[in-house]
């Protein structure tokens, strides 16, 4: 474990919240041990949004959590898999635990969302999120497949693991940026410009009918 001081400075600063957040208890979505550990890893979670790779996952390990919380050991252990399977958190690529739906810390997001409705519904954008993630998922699968079929490198499985990667650092620029049906001239222009390497246009039309950004959050 860090030295305490160097833990404690988790605690500086502030972050949004939603009143919403409190229908996960109202609703018996989150029992009310779950919903203090989520509630707490907001706090501790990684919030430099410039750091892609590292937004939202959580950089404090089980004993540090139990620590700032003041609970025994095991706390988390015994909580950490019904997070995950209800969706709050996830697995993320570098074997990390992340919090889906981190962003909702933003006053922005917070903002934009309560222009189009009273209630900030944690669990119906956290919903949206993972039906975002599985879109993600079932694109780079498609494109993993059709990589296996090519025959363009003398060391197949290292170019297949260059061509995944690609695929989604060009999946999440492209999304971060676009998110509508537009003309074969328009593709062509966003590709050139982004110099996507992996991403074709068919794949960029793809996720502009099946991955949306969640703007609004019904009440």
């Amino acid at each position: 474990m860090r030295e305490p001081n160097d833990i404690i400075k988790k605690l500086n600063g502030y972050h949004g919240i939603g009143r919403g957040v409190l229908l996960l208890l109202h609703n018996q979505i989150l029992t009310k041990e779950e919903f203090i550990l989520y509630e707490a890893i907001l706090s501790f979670a990684s919030w430099d949004k410039e750091k892609k790779v590292s937004y939202g996952v959580i950089d404090l390990t089980q004993e540090e959590i139990e620590w700032l919380l003041n609970v025994s050991s095991g706390y988390v252990s015994k909580l950490k898999e019904g997070l995950i399977e209800k969706g709050f958190w996830r697995i993320n690529k570098n074997k990390k635990i992340e919090v889906v739906g981190f962003e909702l810390i933003e006053t922005s997001v917070l903002s934009r969302i309560t222009k189009n409705s009273k209630v900030v519904d944690y669990y119906d954008y956290i919903a949206h999120k993972q039906n975002e993630f599985a879109s993600e998922q079932k694109l780079i699968a498609h494109k993993q497949t059709n990589i296996s079929k090519e025959n363009t490198d003398n060391q197949p499985q290292k170019f297949a693991h260059k061509q995944t990667v690609s695929s989604i650092s060009d999946i999440s620029s492209y999304k971060d940026r676009c998110n509508s049906l537009k003309s074969e001239e328009e593709y062509k222009k966003i590709k050139e410009e982004m110099g996507f390497s992996s991403l074709t246009i068919e794949d960029m039309k793809w996720i502009d009918t099946n991955v949306h950004e969640n703007s609004t959050v019904s009440s």
